[in-house]
C-alpha cells in the first residue's frame, strides 16, 4: 500500500538540498505541497477509490520534481529556455531507482511517470489505457489550479524577475485565442503580458467539476485579472466567468 506521509517525508529531504535562501525555491516547494492536497481533494470528490486517491496525491508530490533541477542548473522554470521539467523529474525519478524511496510497488511507476510527462503538455497524449488517463487530468487540473493560486499571490519579480508586467500588451492573437475559449500556444506568446493571460487560458483545458468548483470558491479568475486591470483583461473576465459557470 502507498505511505504519502513516508513519501512526504522523502520529498522534504531532497527538497532541502536546495537554497531555500532562493524565492523561487521556496515558490516551488509550496507549490508541490499545494498541488498534492488539491489533487486529493479531486479525488475524493470523484468518489474514487482510496488506492486511487492516495496514488492521485503521490503523483502531485513528484509532479515538479524536476523544477529545482532546473533552477539550480539554468536559473529559469522557462522549459523553453532550458529543459523540460517534466522529463527532467522523471530522470531524477528513474535515476538510481530514486522513485523507490517514494513508492515501493513498481505497478505503479509506468501511472506515475507518465501521469508526470503530460502534466505540463499542451494536450495529453493520445492511447492512454483508462488509470493512466485518469492520473493524468487529475494532476493537469491540480497544477492548473495552483498556478492561478500563485498569480495572485506572488509578486511579479518572483514570477517574472520584475517588477511589473503591464508595460507590455496583450497580442491580439493571443486575445482572440482568449475569447473563443481556447488554450494559448506557446509559440503565440510574444510578451510578458501574453504570458500572463495564457495562464488565465489554463482554464479552458481543466477537466473535472470540482476543479471548476474550486476555481470558482477561490475566486481566482477576478483576482489575477485585477493585478493587470486592462479593458482587454475586462472582456477576458467576462468571457472565463460564462466558461467556468456552463462548466458547473
Amino acid at each position: 500500500m502507498l505511505n504519502n506521509i513516508e513519501a512526504r517525508q522523502e520529498l522534504k529531504k531532497y527538497i532541502e538540498k536546495y537554497d531555500f535562501s532562493n524565492p523561487r525555491i521556496k515558490l516551488k516547494a509550496a507549490h508541490i505541497y499545494r498541488v498534492a492536497d488539491v489533487s486529493k481533494q479531486i479525488a475524493t470528490e470523484l468518489n474514487l477509490t482510496k488506492e486511487e486517491i492516495v496514488l492521485a496525491e503521490l503523483i502531485g508530490l513528484l509532479h515538479d520534481i524536476g523544477r529545482f533541477e532546473q533552477l539550480r542548473i539554468y536559473d529559469t522554470f522557462k522549459d523553453r529556455e532550458s529543459v523540460n521539467h517534466a522529463e527532467m523529474g522523471v530522470k531524477v525519478l528513474k535515476e538510481n531507482n530514486f522513485i523507490e524511496k517514494f513508492c515501493n510497488e513498481d505497478k505503479y511507476y509506468d501511472i506515475i511517470y507518465t501521469a508526470i510527462l503530460n502534466h505540463n503538455k499542451y494536450k495529453i497524449e493520445e492511447g492512454l489505457d483508462k488509470e493512466t488517463l485518469l492520473q493524468s487530468k487529475i494532476i493537469r487540473d491540480a497544477d492548473k489550479i495552483d498556478i492561478l493560486n500563485l498569480l495572485v499571490t506572488e509578486s511579479f519579480e518572483t514570477l517574472y524577475k520584475r517588477k511589473t508586467i503591464i508595460d507590455e500588451p496583450i497580442t491580439e492573437k493571443v486575445l482572440n485565442a482568449m475569447l473563443e475559449g481556447k488554450q494559448v500556444e506557446r509559440a503565440d506568446q510574444k510578451t510578458v503580458m501574453d504570458d500572463w493571460v495564457s495562464n488565465i487560458g489554463y482554464v479552458y483545458d481543466i477537466n473535472f467539476k470540482p476543479s471548476f468548483q474550486i476555481l470558482k470558491e477561490k475566486d481566482y479568475i477576478n483576482k489575477i485579472i485585477n493585478r493587470t486591470k486592462t479593458p482587454e483583461m475586462e472582456k477576458i473576465r467576462i468571457f472565463v466567468h460564462k466558461y467556468i459557470d456552463e462548466k458547473i
